[in-house]
C-alpha cells in the first residue's frame, strides 16, 4: 500500500470543469475578436433612394439606383435566389479600380431568355435586398424580333460654361414600358436606340404613337437634374443642346414662325415652322424639320439657298409637314426657308435660322437664348422599390444586411480554431 500520498505535498488540481469552462469562455472571446463580422456596419434604410431595371431585353438588363452619398456598388444576380454567384461592376469602373457614385448603373450580360433572375446590390459593403429579406427580381422577354426603322433618340448635353458633360445619365421614360439608359460621352453626346421598348406587362415589344409624350430625366454627380418632355417623334435629336440643370418643354408650340394662309374652304390656318427653332444649336448634322399647314397644302423648304438642300412636301392629313435631309449639314449657321401658297395663289415665306455644333464645342451663346426653363443599346419584372425625387420607381424601401459576399479563402476562422485547439490542449494538460 503506498502512503506517500498521505505525507508527501501534492500539487493542487483545477478541477476539470472549471477548466473546460475557462476554456470554452477564451474561444468565445477570441472567435469574436477575430470573426469579420465582430464590428456590424449600421446601414440606413434611407441610403438607397432609388432603385429600377431598364434596357431590359431577352439576354441583358441595366440596375439603377441612387445613394444619398457617393459610394462604392456592384451586383450580385443568379437565376437562383440561394445563389447569386455573378458578379458585375459599374459601368464606368475597371476590375481593378473601383470609383464612389451617387448613380450607379451596371449591365447585367449573357442572360437567358424568358428566365427569371434574382440579384442584390452590394453599397459599401453592404446587402441592399428587398423588405422582406429576399433578393429582388425580373423576368427576361422572350427572344423577339425589333423594330428595325425606328431612329434612335440622340442629343448632346452642355454645362452652364458651355463644356461638355460626360457620364451623365440619361434616362428615357414612357408610360407602360421599361425605362432606358445610357451616359454620355466626353462629348457630352448621347444615343438611346429605340428598337427595343418592352411592355412592363406583356414583356413584349411596345408600339409607341408619334405624339405619344416623353419625358427624359439627366442627373449627373453633381446632384443637378434635367427634365425633358417631348413628342416621341421629336426625340431624333432632341430639338437642341440641352443644359445641365434647366428644364426644357417641347410640347407646346411655343415659339414658333407662323402666318396665315386660307384652305381650299377659304377658311384661314396657320402655316408654321415647328422646329428647329429659332436660334437653336442642334447636336446632329440632321435637324428636326417640322412644320403645320391646313392638310394637303404644298411646301417647299430650301436650306441656305442651295439647290441641292430643297425639298417640296405636303402636308398630311393632320396638317403636319415635315423633311428628312438626304444629308448631314456642316458645322455652323444656317438658314431654313418655308415657301407656301393658299388656294388663291398667294405666297408665304418663313424663314428660321440655327446652328449645327461642332462635336465638344462649346455653344453656350445660342444654346442659353433658346433655354426656357418650364425636365439601349439593343441586347440587352417587376420590383419593389424606394422613391426617386424625379420619378417613384419603387414602393416599399430596401432593407440592408451587413454581410458584404467575400472572393478567395479567409484565413481568420483557421486561426482562431487553430488557437483554440492550443489552447483546449494545455487546459487539458495542465488539468491533469
Amino acid at each position: 500500500m503506498t502512503y506517500s500520498k498521505y505525507f508527501l505535498p501534492q500539487t493542487a488540481k483545477v478541477p476539470f470543469l472549471l477548466t473546460v469552462g475557462v476554456i470554452m469562455i477564451i474561444i468565445m472571446i477570441l472567435a469574436r475578436t477575430f470573426s469579420p463580422n465582430s464590428l456590424p456596419l449600421k446601414a440606413s434604410k434611407k441610403i438607397v433612394s432609388s432603385l429600377d431595371v431598364m434596357n431590359l431585353t431577352h439576354n441583358q438588363a441595366k440596375i439603377f439606383w441612387q445613394t444619398e452619398e457617393k459610394q462604392s456598388g456592384w451586383v450580385i444576380f443568379g437565376e437562383n435566389e440561394r445563389t447569386l454567384n455573378r458578379v458585375t461592376i459599374d459601368e464606368r469602373d475597371l476590375q481593378d479600380k473601383r470609383s464612389r457614385y451617387k448613380n450607379h448603373l451596371v449591365t447585367l450580360k449573357n442572360l437567358k431568355s424568358n428566365s427569371r433572375y434574382f440579384y442584390k446590390i452590394i453599397s459599401d459593403n453592404q446587402v441592399v435586398e428587398a423588405d422582406d429579406g429576399e433578393a429582388f427580381s425580373f423576368i427576361t422577354p422572350a427572344k423577339i424580333a425589333t423594330s428595325p426603322d425606328l431612329v434612335p433618340a440622340y442629343g448632346k448635353l452642355i454645362r452652364e460654361n458651355g463644356g461638355a458633360v460626360q457620364n451623365a445619365i440619361i434616362i428615357f421614360t414612357l408610360d407602360n414600358i421599361y425605362p432606358l439608359v445610357t451616359l454620355t460621352k466626353t462629348t457630352g453626346e448621347w444615343l438611346i436606340p429605340l428598337n427595343y421598348l418592352v411592355n412592363k406587362n406583356s414583356l413584349k415589344l411596345h408600339s409607341v404613337p408619334s405624339d405619344a409624350t416623353v419625358t427624359i430625366v439627366i442627373v449627373d454627380e453633381s446632384s443637378k437634374i434635367t427634365k425633358i418632355q417631348a413628342r416621341f417623334s421629336h426625340l431624333s435629336p432632341i430639338p437642341q443642346t440641352v443644359i445641365l440643370g434647366k428644364d426644357y418643354n417641347f410640347l407646346d408650340q411655343g415659339g414658333v414662325l407662323s402666318a396665315s394662309v386660307k384652305n381650299k374652304s377659304g377658311q384661314k390656318t396657320k402655316f408654321e415652322i415647328l422646329f428647329p427653332r429659332d436660334s437653336a444649336v442642334i447636336p446632329g448634322g440632321k435637324p428636326l424639320i417640322k412644320g403645320a399647314s391646313f392638310a394637303g397644302n404644298q411646301v417647299i423648304v430650301s436650306i441656305d439657298n442651295d439647290p441641292g438642300l430643297s425639298y417640296k412636301v405636303s402636308a398630311d392629313k393632320q396638317g403636319v409637314w415635315s423633311v428628312i435631309l438626304s444629308t448631314n449639314l456642316p458645322v455652323g449657321g444656317h438658314t431654313l426657308k418655308a415657301r407656301s401658297t393658299d388656294t388663291e395663289g398667294k405666297e408665304t415665306i418663313l424663314s428660321r435660322n440655327f446652328s449645327v455644333a461642332k462635336s465638344g464645342e462649346q455653344v453656350l451663346g445660342e444654346a442659353t437664348a433658346e433655354a426656357s426653363p418650364t425636365l439601349m443599346p439593343t441586347e440587352v419584372p417587376e420590383l419593389p422599390s424606394p422613391t426617386i425625387e424625379f420619378s417613384p420607381y419603387l414602393t416599399q424601401p430596401p432593407t440592408f444586411t451587413p454581410t458584404p459576399p467575400t472572393s478567395g479563402v479567409d484565413i481568420k476562422p483557421f486561426g482562431v480554431m487553430s488557437a483554440s485547439l492550443i489552447i483546449l490542449g494545455l487546459g487539458i494538460l495542465f488539468a491533469f
